[in-house]
């Protein structure tokens, strides 16, 4: 990343459910080897309680938190620890559709795979952009204003048509 950017770190959205599963298994396994009753009881406890353990470490081990959006000059970059992942130059986004509220922004690359979509409350994801307000700020300081719609604005049939094409 260079000297003069900020890099937006990608955040798990649910990790307090991911830690009562966490902490949840770790009781159920307890239980399965002290408190059960007989053995099926027991080894319902194990194997549930060894599932949310693994699930939720899975969750919070996930290598998408190691994701950061880093706003340059000459465009979007997402980094992966300190491998490039996608450079998206301002001169190919077609398009960022925000609402009003500022709340969501989806930055379209032309394809989805060099799209960025910062969640909010009106499109959540399973992530969070840390500092999610200055990134979008940041984007729009960088996108042409003719290029801001509304979702509103936006035929969304015609948009899952594109989207289902083939790249030619």
């Amino acid at each position: 990343m260079s000297a003069k950017s900020t890099p937006y770190r990608f955040k798990p959205r649910f990790v307090g459910v991911a830690f009562v599963s966490l902490s949840l298994g770790v009781v159920l396994i307890t239980a399965s080897a002290t408190i059960t009753p007989d053995r099926v009881s027991s080894i319902f406890a194990l194997g549930t309680g060894a599932t949310g353990v693994l699930l939720s470490s899975m969750y919070l081990r996930s290598p998408v938190w190691r994701l950061a959006v880093d706003v340059q000059e000459s465009g979007l970059v997402l980094w992966s620890g300190t491998s490039e992942k996608l450079r998206l130059p301002w001169s190919d986004v077609s398009r960022v559709v925000m609402d009003a509220d500022r709340e969501v922004c989806f930055v379209d690359g032309g394809t989805p795979d060099r799209s960025l979509l910062v969640p909010g409350p009106a499109a959540p994801a399973s992530y969070v952009i840390a500092k999610r307000e200055q990134l979008i700020d940041d984007i729009l300081a960088h996108v042409p204003e003719d290029l801001v719609i509304d979702p509103a604005d936006v035929d969304v049939v015609a948009l899952a048509e594109a989207s289902a094409q083939p790249a030619e």
